[in-house]
This record gives C-alpha cells, sequence and structure tokens, in this order.
C-alpha cells in the first residue's frame, strides 16, 4: 500500500516517463538478448514545521531500497520473452505506527513492509509493427496487485511516424489497517489505464512526441493507515480518511526532442487533470551528451512541477466530512526536481561484449516541505 500510495503529483512524472519509452522507432532490435540490472535507493524527508505544507498529523518520512532484474531472451526472428523481478525494501514513519498499533491492537501479523513484482512477457516485432503482452504479480504486507498488459507499436511513412498503444488493467486487494491498529473489512481497488503515442519526424534531426494517458479507477482509492483531525489539538480527535470510489485521471504531454552535432536536448511540458478537481504541470529540459565515440553519455534534467489541490484535501475539520484527505500527494504544492545520469560503455569481465553502467543521481524538494532523494546504479549486457 505504502508503494502504491504515491500516485497524486507521481503520476503526471510517471506519464511524461512512459511517453519518453514509446518515442523510439520500432525496431527488430526490441527482440535481442539481454540482461540488465537496476538498484534504487529513495529517500523522502519531512522537513515540516508548525501546520505548514504536507499532511501536519502524519511522520512521512520514508526510505525504499529497490532492486531490478530484466532477462529478455529472443526466440526467433520475430519474437522474444521476457523476465523481471522487483524487490524492494521500505522504512516509512507512518507505515510503521500503523503496523506496530496494528500487532498491539488486532493482532495482526506486522511482517517488513517491503514487496516483490514478478513479471512474464511476450513482444513480438515485425519491421513496422509488434506487439507485447505481459502479467505482472505484486505483493507487499498491506497490498496485493494482479495486472495484464498489452501493447502495440507500428512505424509508417519509412518510420517518419510512429504510433503506439499501451492498456494495463490492475486488480488490487488492500488490507485495511487502520493509523490505530483497528482493522476493518478489506477491501478491492481496480485500475484500467490506455497510453496512447504519436513520435513524428519532422526533420532528419528533430523530432516530437505527443502522449495520452487515461486512467479509470474504482473501490477503495483512499489510503487506509492515513487519518484527519476533527476539531482542535485539545478536545478533537482523529476520523479515518474518505475519497470517493471513482476517479477519472487524464495526461497530456508533448515532447520536442533536437539533435545538436553529436549530442541532443529535449523540452517538454504535460498537464494533468482529474475529477476530483486536481490539476498538475510539468515543465522539463534534458540534455543527452556523448563523449568518447558514444561510448560515454551524460543526461542532466531539471523539471518543474505545480498542483492544485484536490477538493477533498483539509489540514483538519470542525465535524466529519463525507470526503476528506490529508494526503500529501493530494495537496497544493510545487516542485523542483535536478538531476544527472551518467552511462559508461566498458568490459565485461567474463563476457565477451562491452556492457553498460549506469549511475544517477535526483533531488527533488517540494514546496510543502517534502525532499526527495534518488540514486540509481544500472548494468546492462547485451548479447
Amino acid at each position: 500500500m505504502l508503494l502504491n500510495k504515491a500516485s497524486g503529483g507521481l503520476f503526471l512524472l510517471l506519464a511524461l516517463f512512459s511517453g519518453a519509452l514509446q518515442a523510439a522507432a520500432p525496431t527488430n532490435a526490441q527482440l535481442d538478448d539481454i540482461f540488465a540490472f537496476r538498484g534504487v535507493v529513495y529517500q523522502q524527508d519531512d522537513y515540516r514545521s508548525g501546520d505548514r505544507g504536507g499532511n501536519p498529523h502524519l511522520k512521512e518520512d520514508a526510505a525504499i531500497y529497490e532492486g531490478i532484474w530484466l532477462y529478455r531472451k529472443r526466440l526467433n526472428e520475430t519474437n522474444a520473452i521476457q523476465g523481471k523481478i522487483t524487490g524492494d525494501t521500505v522504512s516509512a514513519a507512518s507505515y510503521e505506527d500503523a503496523r506496530d498499533n496494528a500487532e498491539t491492537v488486532s493482532g495482526a501479523t506486522g511482517n517488513n513492509p517491503g514487496r516483490y513484482v514478478l513479471e512474464l512477457g511476450w513482444i513480438h516485432q515485425q519491421d513496422d509493427w509488434g506487439w507485447s503482452a505481459s502479467f505482472n504479480e505484486s505483493r507487499e504486507y498491506a497490498y496485493l496487485s494482479n495486472s495484464l498488459s498489452l501493447g502495440w507499436n507500428g512505424s509508417f511513412a519509412e518510420q517518419a511516424t510512429q504510433l503506439s498503444a499501451h492498456l494495463q488493467v490492475f486488480d488490487d486487494w488492500v488490507r485495511m489497517i487502520r493509523w490505530d491498529g483497528s482493522k476493518d473489512d478489506d477491501d478491492v481497488r481496480r485500475t484500467v489505464t490506455l497510453n496512447l503515442g504519436w513520435a513524428q519526424s519532422l526533420t532528419p534531426r528533430s523530432l516530437m512526441h505527443i502522449g495520452w494517458s487515461h486512467t479509470h479507477q474504482e473501490g477503495f482509492l483512499a489510503t487506509s493507515f492515513n487519518a484527519v483531525r476533527v476539531g482542535d489539538q485539545d478536545q478533537g480527535y482523529f476520523d479515518v480518511e474518505r475519497l470517493p470510489d471513482r476517479r477519472r485521471r487524464d495526461a497530456l504531454s508533448v515532447r520536442y526532442k533536437q539533435a545538436v552535432a553529436e549530442d541532443s536536448f529535449q523540452l517538454g511540458y504535460s498537464y494533468y487533470q482529474d475529477n476530483w478537481d486536481l490539476i498538475g504541470h510539468t515543465l522539463e529540459a534534458r540534455y543527452f551528451a556523448h563523449f568518447n565515440q558514444g561510448k560515454v553519455r551524460l543526461e542532466p534534467l531539471y523539471r518543474f512541477y505545480r498542483q492544485e489541490a484536490t477538493e477533498h484535501f483539509v489540514y483538519q475539520v470542525s465535524e466529519p466530512r463525507r470526503y476528506q484527505t490529508t494526503d500529501s500527494d493530494l495537496g497544493r504544492f510545487d516542485g523542483h526536481s535536478i538531476g544527472l545520469t551518467t552511462s559508461l560503455a566498458g568490459a565485461t569481465p567474463f563476457l565477451d561484449n562491452d556492457s553498460w553502467y549506469d549511475i544517477g543521481i535526483q533531488y527533488y524538494d517540494r514546496s510543502d516541505d517534502l525532499r526527495f532523494y534518488w540514486l540509481t546504479l544500472g548494468w546492462r549486457y547485451p548479447k
């Protein structure tokens, strides 16, 4: 549940990232054998003072350590199979408080709040079109998820135009442990997302990409261990978070990429809106620098994000409302993010071909006194 909670402001950022993955022209090289690993260290710090920003009644410090293993095997000229394993270890103040209370009050077993994800997929790619399908199973302490994904891509006008479509359906189960350790009946959540992409070559050295992402959710859409303060500090009490059981989310992104000698830069804008009246804007700039005949790559980025709060967001209420949340990801804030990724091609011990080694650092500062840090380490060996 903790890992699946970060879906407010981050949804728009993820929609922009997914569009970048769809911009490349389809090619049979997507079927080549590959083995890759990526490690991620994620730190979230709550610098809140007084009632400023975020959720003033909840500690939002968190740390996530994640490892991702990917293996793809070409079967023939047009088909490949792919498997991915993801494992996370999570430490979060709010989650651990709810878990410890649950052990004390309801006797629920509090295992390490980590997560694992197993994914199996099939890829079929012709010269000008292809499709893919995958099944995903995810498990963590208070959240279970199964998903099915279907994708299609096509190339037209001598690969000057590429179209893509990707459909993903999630069926999730939520373990209802409240902030005070009490336990309600378990609930379910269903999410259906459709991503459409159009990449168009404008000149031999420039490219434009337009992406649209639409998501429909229904079921339990709140966070089980969040609480809303009712009344004042002395005589008030906490009530459960309540949100509508349906949500429609749309994100539209436009990006322009231009080659400059051996390098290139990319500018992007995304707009997000949902039927909870949450609105987000993202501006992004990236530069792709190549050195040593392309064996060394540097990718600096800057991203600005602004979000208007959902109508259901409150700091506290005088009496319980039908819908109420103090989830900081649904509040109003601005965010600035800077990052740098370095990629190196070098020899691989005991293997014939070179591997790619990646290291990335990113910092994200939000105006609601939450700060985020990412460190990524990657290794990729194409055969």
